[in-house]
């Protein structure tokens, strides 16, 4: 049986991570890093059309629905057909990476990764989307317990990283998706996305599993965003 798309990446950043760490490269470590070894484990991936190839920093079509002058929105990664002449779009697989010790790495921004990468799930139903977290064992840990993957109270209502489908619809009644759904909302719709009322998402990992006397130093996790629902989000609520 094949290994899934987001379990192949968390397992092989996160034992990269682990083989750095022994071979002390650990103050190494950044964003940086973190998306060089992303694009190799990606490269390794078979392709689904002849020519494709692994892209960094791709200016997806459906990252930019408005034209504009400037820089385009781009994807950390995309394996797909690119060439002159053809739609930046229809990718195989479709990443975005953060590093947990990044203090880009906000709870916000993350929701955001999300939110693109379910829009282009949307626009491109084939496209596998993946976001991937790795870091410290401390931070990823931190960023688990909170938004967007967890909420307080009985019923988680974040994204989860149980390993489970676990479907995410934004309530603006709900004081902690306003906190940190909010801004990425806006901005997003700002810039002409007619962004999902909701969408299901699955994680795969954590890896390497900590150990009972706590060893592990970095970790990896993924997640795939699965299913997204074709009712767009009410925007004016937010």
């Amino acid at each position: 049986m094949q290994m899934h798309i987001a379990r192949r990446l968390s397992e092989a950043i996160g034992s990269w991570l682990h083989m750095e760490f022994c071979c002390y490269r650990a103050g190494l470590f950044s964003e940086s890093s973190l998306k060089a070894a992303v694009g190799q484990v990606l490269s390794s991936f078979p392709i689904r059309v002849k020519g494709e190839r692994v892209h960094a920093d791709f200016p997806h079509e459906l990252l930019n629905p408005n034209a504009q002058s400037g820089r385009n929105r781009e994807l950390d990664f995309a394996l797909v057909l690119d060439g002159k002449g053809l739609p930046k779009r229809n990718a195989q697989i479709a990443v975005e990476a953060k590093w947990a010790d990044s203090t880009h790495c906000t709870p916000s921004k993350i929701f955001q990764d999300f939110l693109r990468l379910s829009e282009i799930k949307r626009g491109d139903p084939d496209t596998v989307c993946i976001f991937v977290l790795a870091g410290s064992h401390r931070q990823v840990l931190k960023l688990l317990r909170g938004m967007p993957f967890a909420t307080s109270g009985n019923r988680n209502t974040g994204l989860g990283s149980s390993g489970n489908e676990k479907r995410l619809k934004p309530n603006h009644t709900n004081v902690e998706h306003r906190n940190c759904f909010s801004k990425p909302i806006k901005d997003l719709s700002f810039a002409g996305f007619t962004l999902p009322e909701s969408f299901v998402c699955q994680s795969h990992g954590i890896h390497p599993r900590q150990t009972v006397g706590g060893t592990v130093d970095f970790q990896a996790i993924a997640w795939e965003i699965k299913y997204v629902s074709k009712t767009n989000l009410n925007i004016t609520v937010w």
